[in-house]
């Protein structure tokens, strides 16, 4: 399989640390809308609720810098851009979320790949808590 067929195959909504988040958040009595594409940067989850935005950000992706984190040998200068263009993306979206009055939580892959429950809990509590922003 080369790299395109592989990147083909990549799917930016339902993936397996989603599933994971959406399925915990539902059993927990958290109630979400899925990829509201209306709002600024289609976050994966939002509970209408507590105004709280949920973005579920693979580590490879938006370069989160841990050891999920990799970088393609070829074609260095193309990747280079694409990831650059993706933090700033990030960092835009979170800033108009929190104009619009959305409170943004980041949840990081390495993290639910690490401790599930623990990074389920630190959610839960900023979903019912008053923070603004969290990166877990």
């Amino acid at each position: 399989m080369n790299r395109s067929q592989m990147m083909q195959a990549v799917h930016s909504e339902n993936t397996r640390p989603e599933m994971a988040v959406r399925r915990e958040l539902f059993r927990a009595g958290f109630r979400y809308r899925l990829h509201r594409h209306d709002l600024p940067g289609s976050p994966d989850l939002f509970v209408c609720k507590y105004d709280v935005v949920i973005f579920v950000n693979g580590c490879f992706w938006h370069q989160h810098g841990c050891k999920f984190t990799s970088r393609p040998k070829s074609n260095s200068d193309f990747w280079s851009e694409k990831f650059t263009n993706n933090a700033v993306r990030d960092i835009k979206t979170n800033w108009k979320l929190s104009l619009l009055g959305y409170r943004v939580a980041t949840v990081w892959e390495c993290s639910i790949k690490n401790d599930l429950e623990r990074t389920l809990e630190r959610l839960k509590a900023f979903i019912t808590g008053n923070e603004d922003f969290i990166e877990i």
